[in-house]
């Protein structure tokens, strides 16, 4: 019984998600599509890199560090668009 009414909370929680984000302006949604996108190239970027150091094809003393960084700075990057389209949304709502 439980797990059924996590799945109905998960299920309204995504239906609520949608309705929002149809809901936002044009540009919000560039935003938030443009920030994914920027996401995604920097993880898969991370990838190639960790992919490259594991065959031995690229020997750069800070491949690791590289990757974290790409990481990291990506989801950040990702996280300040995301709050910004949020943001700008809710502005010009007003």
């Amino acid at each position: 019984m439980n797990e059924k009414d996590n799945i109905k909370r998960i299920r309204s929680l995504i239906n609520t998600a949608t309705k929002k984000f149809s809901g936002m302006n044009k540009g919000s949604r560039m935003l938030l599509k443009i920030g994914v996108a920027v996401f995604t190239i920097f993880l898969l970027f991370a990838l190639l890199l960790e992919i490259l150091m594991i065959s031995g094809a690229l020997n750069i003393p800070e491949t690791l560090k590289l990757v974290e960084w790409s990481v990291i700075y990506s989801f950040r990057f990702w996280i300040m668009i995301v709050f910004g389209a949020v943001i700008l949304d809710i502005l010009i709502n007003r």
